[in-house]
């Protein structure tokens, strides 16, 4: 490999390494499984870099990084509680108990809601909330315009604030 390749490929990990953990803490909630999963997609991404068809790089990435997630779960029980996972190992303070408890239950109402979406108003609301993209990249990566990822983000935002409502 050139000098010249390996820069390349360097400015591409700087670029889109941070919106690619995030995305993938997304979808498994855990800091070294996506720190695994962003490392196997950059791996996976230049062995097979000859099928990309120069077009919409992060968006690659991401279907990457999805599928080793799901074969990641395909493949291990993922039922029990890992000794990395934050959540396992925070222990709250005594003065904020009340308020942790009552923080943590609103995001697990709220983590609710949005697995009950649609898994493409899924994919924009963590694409959005998440991995930080704006609507021009989150229409990119699912190859739609930037308006419709407006619009969609919108009406995912409406439908969630309804079903806290609700619940």
């Amino acid at each position: 490999m050139s000098e010249e390749s390996l820069k390349e490929m360097e400015e591409i990990y700087q670029k889109y390494c941070s919106p690619l953990r995030k995305y993938v803490l997304s979808l498994c909630r855990n800091t070294s499984t996506a720190d695994d999963i962003v490392s196997e997609t950059f791996y996976r991404a230049i062995l097979k870099i000859d099928t990309f068809d120069g077009n919409n790089l992060f968006g690659w990435l991401c279907t990457i990084a999805k599928n080793l997630y799901f074969n990641q779960l395909k493949k291990k029980d993922n039922k029990n509680a890992s000794l990395d996972d934050e959540d396992f190992i925070q222990i709250p303070s005594a003065s904020n108990v009340e308020n942790d408890v009552i923080q943590k239950n609103q995001h697990q109402k709220l983590m609710e809601c949005i697995s009950e979406l649609s898994e493409t108003e899924r994919e924009v609301v963590k694409l959005r909330i998440y991995s930080d993209l704006t609507f021009n990249e989150i229409g990119r990566v699912l190859n739609k315009s930037e308006n419709w990822a407006r619009v969609t983000f919108y009406r995912c935002k409406e439908k969630l604030k309804g079903m806290m409502i609700d619940e």
